[in-house]
C-alpha cells in the first residue's frame, strides 16, 4: 500500500498537531513543578498543597541553612588558604631579602677593594661624617663678666 501525497500531508500536520499538543501540555504542567522539590503535579490544588507541605518546607529551610553555612564556610576556607600560602612564602621572601642584604654588602666590599690604597678615602669619609653633622645652633647671652680681671 502507498502512501499518496494528500495521505502523507494528513499525517505530517496530524504529527505536528500533536507535537504542539504535547508542547503546550509541558508548559502548562511547568507551572505546576516544584524545583527544590523536583516533583511535578497536576492541578493547581496538588501543588498548593505541596507548597504548604513539612517535606517542601524543610526542603526549603535546610536550603537556605546550607548557603548561610557555605557563605561562612567558603569565606572562612579562604581565609586559612591564604594564610596559609603566606606561612609558605614567609620563609621565601626572608631567603630573599637575605640574599639581596648579602648582594648589597658584598657589591660594598668589591667598591672598598676597588679604591686604591693611596687615596684619601679615609679623610673623605671622616670629613663626610663631620659635614652630615648636623650645625647646631648656639642661643644665649654673651658673658660681660668673663674679660674682667679680678682686682685685689
Amino acid at each position: 500500500m502507498e502512501e499518496t501525497e494528500e495521505v502523507a500531508k494528513k499525517r505530517e500536520v496530524l504529527a505536528e498537531r500533536e507535537l504542539k499538543i504535547q508542547s503546550d501540555v509541558k508548559e502548562i504542567l511547568k507551572v505546576f513543578y516544584c524545583e527544590l522539590c523536583r516533583k511535578q503535579y497536576r492541578t493547581v490544588m496538588e501543588f498548593k498543597g505541596h507548597l504548604s507541605s513539612y517535606d517542601h518546607n524543610h526542603k526549603k529551610r535546610f536550603r537556605e541553612m546550607k548557603e548561610m553555612l557555605g557563605a561562612s564556610s567558603r569565606d572562612d576556607r579562604k581565609k586559612w588558604e591564604e594564610q596559609q600560602r603566606q606561612e609558605r612564602e614567609m620563609p621565601k621572601m626572608a631567603d630573599d631579602r637575605k640574599q639581596q642584604q648579602q648582594m648589597q654588602q658584598n657589591k660594598k666590599e668589591e667598591n672598598s677593594e676597588n679604591v686604591p690604597a693611596s687615596s684619601p678615602a679615609k679623610t673623605t669619609i671622616a670629613s663626610l661624617a663631620v659635614q652630615e653633622q648636623p650645625k647646631t645652633l648656639k642661643f644665649g647671652f654673651s658673658s660681660k663678666f668673663g674679660s674682667i680681671s679680678k682686682v685685689q
